[in-house]
């Protein structure tokens, strides 16, 4: 589906309201609690990639986070400063096609992917998580093998995939769950200290 596609697909999802993307995954909540807050009491630098409305985003702001957030839709975008403006927070917000955006190196402790996993720029990501830093992650996943031909980038990811598309990541959680009609995958990792 080309870009235009895709935002006015997101954007009119968005605009009709998706409630279940309103409070932060359980998961997220659970991994960050597990892995991350203790060595970042003060808050850090995040990257929301797919960040949406903001569910992982103003969570972490509201603990002293500095958060950008990059999202297709520019109505989850708007929505999303709304938001921010209520909460008198501030975020670094992108409405844009996450291959559009400006990587740059070891810019970021956390990076938060939900539902948003394109195989073509795993490595531009990985490049702008700091060294120790670490990369929450869930995504859905093949788990039947009856899904239909779809682009590379937004296929969902077949069982173990994940593991390869990380390499020299410190592997710090993994499990893969079939989940209705699907499969989630969910992976934490963290970049070494020294590379």
């Amino acid at each position: 589906m080309a870009f235009d596609g895709r935002r006015s697909d997101w954007d009119l999802k968005y605009e009709q309201g998706l409630p279940s993307l309103e409070k932060p995954d359980p998961f997220y909540l659970s991994a960050f609690s597990r892995f991350v807050a203790d060595l970042f009491p003060n808050g850090g630098t995040a990257f929301d990639l797919g960040g949406g409305i903001g569910r992982h985003a103003l969570w972490l702001a509201k603990r002293n986070w500095r958060v950008t957030v990059v999202d297709i839709s520019e109505v989850a975008i708007r929505k999303l400063d709304e938001k921010m403006r209520q909460l008198d927070l501030t975020l670094d917000l992108f409405a844009l096609d996450a291959k559009e955006y400006p990587f740059k190196p070891a810019c970021f402790d956390l990076i938060v992917m939900f539902y948003h996993f394109d195989r073509d720029i795993c490595s531009r990501v990985l490049s702008t998580l700091k060294p120790g830093g670490f990369l929450i992650c869930k995504s859905s996943l093949s788990w039947d093998g009856n899904e239909g031909a779809a682009p590379t980038s937004i296929r969902p990811l077949e069982r173990s995939e994940i593991l390869s598309m990380f390499p020299g990541m410190r592997l710090m959680h993994h499990q893969e769950r079939p989940v209705r009609d699907r499969g989630v995958v969910e992976y934490v990792g963290r970049k070494p200290a020294v590379e």
